[in-house]
């Protein structure tokens, strides 16, 4: 599935009744038929992960990758 990481994010918080501290910041850079998109997963405001690729999805699942690593490695929140 091609959003793995994002929605084994959301599960994770979920499971631990913190899916509304999640949140994301997007940018675009490049020329509009080829855009490099740029994430950062945040959860309560702190950067958890941050990703590129040349579509938002793609993106966002690298961050997510890098910020769901990070909280079962430290067993958090």
């Amino acid at each position: 599935m091609a959003n793995d990481y994002t929605n084994a994010l959301n599960n994770y918080l979920q499971g631990r009744n913190q899916l509304a501290a999640l949140s994301w910041f997007d940018t675009q850079t490049g020329p509009v038929h080829n855009p490099s998109w740029t994430s950062q997963c945040q959860i309560y405001g702190s950067v958890a992960g941050t990703g590129t690729g040349p579509k938002k999805w793609m993106a966002r699942n690298e961050a997510a990758k890098v910020a769901l690593e990070s909280l079962q490695r430290n067993n958090r929140p």
